[in-house]
């Protein structure tokens, strides 16, 4: 007996250590559209990155980027990860979100302006007169349209946009609906596999490298309150990225997973290039994009943008 009591002891402190949490967890969610721009967080979600750091996150996929801001000023999401001219827009309204780390930056090898075959486009200025299928009408994928048809001496309003999906775009290519689609990864590759359409060269390689497409935001109150979890996020995410480089499987099924597409279609393209730190130069581009354009009216500054 004496030597059973130590053991039971031993066993009954053994089952209250199990019982316990390893950590308190902080739950926060986190809406996005099914890009490989959010890789990085897919990856730090997929391999228990945020967990270790006390941070649960639950990615909610939407189809529709431009309402990302309202999602996460609703409080529906405590993060979203929107474009940087939606978030611009949504500032110059009247909101305060910030971005805390970035995602993807061109180049990108999946950003890919499709062409329904036998439409005679072949190169970007072959659109006038067009009608072109956009996953917003004032998103960043609209806005680098219509900047590369000025670039190129066409007038960006005699192209017809219409609002469609990534999902869409193959179906509508094949149909005939719309003529020509700026798609990305992952759903580039689906489309060009099924034969709906076939890529137009050139495109947006007048961008600078390290633009950023989507970025992580939240409220600016949010953040403020929350600097530790921020700060964990981040380092859950350049922890994801050093990981990616020699993990390109694991890298894969977690873009897989949260996009929902085949590992087969996935894997076609390498995966995308990341920065999950952005400096005020390259949040400076969208802003003047934006202004150029007459998406808002404001002069917010770079700086501003970056929580610190």
């Amino acid at each position: 007996m004496k030597t059973l009591k130590p053991l039971l002891a031993g066993l009954a402190l053994a089952l209250v250590a199990v019982a316990l949490p390893a950590g308190a967890q902080t739950k926060v969610k986190m809406t996005y559209t099914a890009v490989t721009g959010f890789t990085a967080g897919y990856v730090a979600e997929q391999q228990g990155f945020f967990q270790k750091r006390g941070v649960d996150v639950e990615f909610v996929q939407t189809n529709i980027s431009g309402n990302i801001p309202a999602v996460i000023e609703s409080g529906s999401s405590e993060l979203g990860g929107p474009t940087l001219p939606s978030l611009l827009q949504a500032n110059d309204a009247g909101l305060d979100l910030v971005v805390f780390a970035g995602g993807a930056v061109y180049p990108l090898t999946g950003d890919v302006l499709i062409a329904r075959k036998n439409a005679g486009i072949q190169k970007v200025t072959d659109l006038k007169g067009k009608t072109v299928g956009v996953p917003g009408i004032g998103a960043l994928l609209h806005i680098m349209l219509r900047r590369d048809l000025k670039a190129n001496g066409v007038d960006p309003n005699s192209v017809k946009y219409v609002e469609l999906g990534f999902p869409q775009a193959g179906d509508a290519l094949r149909s005939g609906q719309i003529d020509a689609y700026p798609s990305q990864a992952p759903f580039t590759a689906r489309i060009l596999q099924s034969g709906a359409g076939e890529a137009v060269a050139n495109w947006l390689s007048a961008t600078p490298d390290g633009t950023p497409t989507v970025i992580f935001a939240t409220r600016r109150s949010w953040a403020n309150a929350h600097k530790k979890e921020i700060n964990a996020m981040q380092d859950a995410m350049r922890e994801a990225l050093a990981f990616m480089k020699d993990h390109r499987d694991e890298t894969y099924q977690a873009i897989a997973k949260y996009t929902g597409l085949p590992a087969a279609v996935v894997s076609s393209l390498p995966p995308p290039i990341i920065n999950v730190d952005l400096t005020p130069k390259q949040l400076q581009f969208w802003i003047d994009i934006s202004k150029e354009q007459g998406l808002i009216k404001g002069n917010p500054k770079a700086e501003d943008l970056w929580f610190q």
